[in-house]
């Protein structure tokens, strides 16, 4: 039988952003499709041209040269001095300083609550309040701060908190590669746990369902959800982002 969505009509991904606007508008005692959808995560790009060694993880560590933190707050690469660095998603660079810790810095924020920062820099290339896009060149690689040699030193904050961010950027695509893979519409999978809530995931894809009414629709669409702790979601999420179905 050929199950190929008729030619413009909706797919479920849009049936599912059509009925919770619906239902916000339906709340607000609105009419028509106001109401705001879910959001589509951040899609993470490595930030460099081609790979390189992690020279240091996320978490406790020896003090490297005894100049290092001993709980590292992000990842390093081993990147020679003026290789270039690209932001590993769109957003707003909301600071460029000079840091004694970090060297010359720069922190861009994205969309649902991540911040990226670059440390260790030896040149800027945007500028504090500057709208950057995905892959965008932002700076160069150096030595500055508390450093023992060339590199990048990369954190990412959610909500204020750092996380490790390896889940998220070692095997996200290269600045000049195509964007994560696109899904079938029926290739995804509802996520649900105590404290984060539902959402739907696929491969590069994650759309929080922030009403009942967004969820039963998404039940409807995708099936019934699957039940983790909120580690798991969380976990589940990061490798969505990443560019794999988890």
């Amino acid at each position: 039988m050929d199950t190929t969505p008729n030619e413009g009509s909706p797919t479920r991904r849009q049936l599912l952003t059509l009925a919770g606007a619906a239902a916000g508008a339906a709340a607000l005692g609105g009419i028509g499709f106001s109401g705001a959808p879910a959001f589509a995560a951040v899609a993470w790009r490595y930030p460099f041209r081609e790979r390189h060694v992690v020279s240091s993880g996320f978490g406790p560590r020896v003090s490297p040269g005894g100049v290092g933190s001993t709980n590292h707050q992000g990842i390093d690469f081993a990147a020679g001095t003026g290789t270039q660095i690209y932001a590993i998603a769109a957003g707003t660079v909301i600071d460029q300083s000079t840091t004694t810790g970090y060297g010359w810095l720069t922190k861009i924020q994205h969309g649902d609550g991540y911040v990226s920062w670059y440390g260790h820099q030896s040149a800027f290339q945007v500028s504090k309040g500057a709208k950057v896009s995905s892959g965008q060149k932002i700076g160069r690689v150096g030595s500055t701060g508390n450093s023992t040699g060339a590199h990048l030193h990369l954190g990412i904050t959610l909500n204020g908190t750092f996380i490790d961010p390896a889940p998220l950027i070692v095997n996200a695509p290269l600045p000049g590669d195509s964007a994560p893979p696109q899904q079938l519409d029926d290739d995804f999978t509802i996520i649900r746990s105590p404290g984060r809530g539902a959402a739907v995931l696929g491969a590069g894809y994650f759309r929080s369902l922030p009403t009942a009414e967004f969820e039963q629709c998404a039940i409807a669409l995708f099936g019934d959800p699957v039940d983790g702790n909120d580690r798991q979601f969380d976990l589940w999420k990061a490798t969505a982002i990443g560019g794999t179905k988890a």
